[in-house]
């Protein structure tokens, strides 16, 4: 699994009992809203893309899960927000994303399965989260593309998205259709992921699940 460094996606990675490879934070300082330069400095780049060679290198899986998430953030009005906070909070994301899912590929066996882990609010519950919700459908997009690249040697590429960290205490009408919202890392996100690298479903791949108790009906 790789994951970024953080309590709950180490909490994910136990109850799926998977080895957890640490993805690159991005350097630009949360206070820091003139540090777009640094998250795209020769040496941040070279460190993502060396990262990125390492964890290719390593053994075969049957199944590789990805899960990119930052260090923290709150909701923020897109109009306030600075070049730096676009950086770090959709661009160097963006990024690390790109990386991981290269080396995922490189790393899922033929015939193995590569799930996603998406960090996305829920449309109803997107407000000030612009940059959150434009990542999630980009990496939406990735998991499509790669299981149109991997198909041919049998690899299904899948998505689970969670609100967890960004849903708000008091969801606007309609409620979620579960009571459990927004659905924990290690009960429906983890028994999500747990679907669909299993055997029985061969063929699903391209697909975005939505664990987050009914929130999303897309």
């Amino acid at each position: 699994m790789f994951a970024s460094d953080l309590e709950g996606l180490t909490m994910l990675a136990e109850s799926l009992g998977a080895d957890l490879v640490i993805t690159p934070q991005c350097p630009v300082a949360n206070d820091d809203p003139s540090g777009v330069a640094d998250a795209w400095s020769t040496a941040s780049t070279s460190a993502l893309d060396s990262w990125r060679a390492r964890a290719a290198s390593g053994a075969s899986a049957s199944s590789v899960i990805v899960a990119v998430w930052p260090n923290e953030h709150a909701a923020l009005p897109l109009a306030e927000m600075s070049s730096g906070e676009f950086a770090r909070r959709l661009e160097w994301p963006f990024a690390a994303w790109y990386a991981a899912l290269g080396a995922a590929s490189s790393r899922c066996a033929d015939g193995g399965a590569i799930v996603a882990v998406i960090e996305r609010p829920p449309p109803l519950d997107a407000a000030g989260w612009a940059t959150e919700s434009g990542l999630a459908d980009a990496v939406e997009a990735m998991v499509r593309s790669l299981a149109r690249s991997e198909g041919h040697r049998g690899v299904r590429v899948n998505a689970v998205t969670t609100p967890t960290r960004v849903a708000p205490s008091d969801p606007i009408a309609p409620l979620p259709s579960l009571s459990t919202f927004p659905g924990r890392l290690d009960g429906e996100v983890s028994d999500a992921v747990t679907m669909l690298i299993g055997p029985g479903i061969s063929g699903i791949t391209g697909t975005v699940v939505h664990a987050d108790c009914g929130r999303s009906w897309r």
